[in-house]
């Protein structure tokens, strides 16, 4: 049984607290429904959650019980609460730009206070309640964070940030693990994303370019065509700080001429997982970050793996969109 604000709900079998909330029409916060962006947070006072639930979560939010509701299959009855362990925060969007068709790049004014390492990501807020997670690209250094917005036909929240320049909502956040390591700066790194997967990439390069980071770097960016292949000049720029920078394209279609060497760039037809392991077939020695579309993610996650990665070097973030009730 899961006790609730002061109602018992009875969960199915293998149910998660989540989904047994949502069935019985209780109001959850969710999104990702995979335990990446940590708005289904929630307190089991009792502090007898499963591990996989608290996996991810900082050392402070385990000890006072915070979990994620989407993982968390309780084997037993279990008291649960809402919480608010992330901070919250007004801004304003100072900035929006068209990078492609299907991408923008959202500025907004980084609230006083507001603590992060580029490659984190926030959960906007507009004032009716709707919710999305953006990885920030910027470095903390900034005094704006720059997001990275796939255009979704219909997309509630996408097609208002396109047109809402000066619009004030809430932030909360940091959350994620996606972030450059200070204390390596000679160990290899491979960042691997798709579409705008490349956000919290580009700003964990940006963190290893302003720390002159010393080891060899591989940044694979994937998309349908070369025209997804965004910001290919300014990450061009990044390479020429980062001499060790190798920059490749996964193209899941393209013509003989789109093919091969352009400048610093190399890009290729073939799907990213694979093209990550024809390059390395042996990864015991780096650092992955592994972003973008869910099943690309979890395909990379477990090929990587198989090809040597320590699972504590290998961080990631994907995204959905809400699955239905």
């Amino acid at each position: 049984m899961i006790e609730f604000e002061g109602k018992a709900y009875q969960p199915k079998p293998d149910e998660t607290v989540l989904d047994c909330l949502l069935r019985h029409d209780v109001e959850v916060s969710s999104f990702c429904r995979s335990g990446a962006c940590q708005s289904c947070m929630l307190r089991a006072p009792s502090h007898s959650v499963p591990a996989v639930a608290q996996a991810g979560l900082k050392a402070s939010w385990k000890q006072q019980g915070f979990f994620l509701a989407c993982v968390c299959r309780p084997s037993g009855d279990l008291t649960v609460e809402r919480c608010d362990a992330a901070g919250s925060f007004d801004s304003t969007i100072t900035r929006v730009e068209r990078l492609t068709e299907d991408v923008l790049r959202i500025c907004l004014a980084r609230p006083t206070g507001f603590d992060f390492r580029a490659g984190q990501f926030v959960q906007l807020i507009r004032a009716d309640g709707l919710m999305r997670p953006y990885s920030i690209a910027s470095l903390p250094e900034q005094s704006e964070l720059e997001l990275h917005v796939a255009r979704l036909p219909d997309g509630k929240m996408s097609g208002w940030l396109a047109q809402s320049l000066g619009a004030e909502l809430r932030l909360r956040g940091p959350f994620g693990e996606c972030f450059y390591q200070d204390e390596e700066p000679q160990r290899p790194l491979l960042l691997a994303g798709t579409g705008t997967g490349l956000a919290p990439l580009l700003g964990i390069l940006r963190a290893a370019a302003a720390r002159s980071h010393q080891g060899p770097i591989t940044l694979f960016h994937g998309a349908l065509t070369s025209a997804g292949l965004y910001l290919r000049a300014e990450l061009e720029a990044l390479a020429n700080a980062l001499p060790s920078l190798e920059l490749v394209g996964s193209l899941l279609s393209g013509t003989d001429d789109e093919l091969g060497a352009h400048g610093r760039w190399y890009l290729e037809k073939r799907e990213l997982d694979q093209l990550v392991i024809s390059r390395y077939p042996k990864l015991n020695a780096h650092r992955l970050y592994l972003c973008g579309n869910p099943d690309i993610v979890r395909r990379l996650r477990k090929r990587v793996y198989l090809a040597g990665a320590s699972l504590d070097c290998i961080h990631s973030d994907s995204f959905a969109p809400p699955a239905p009730v």
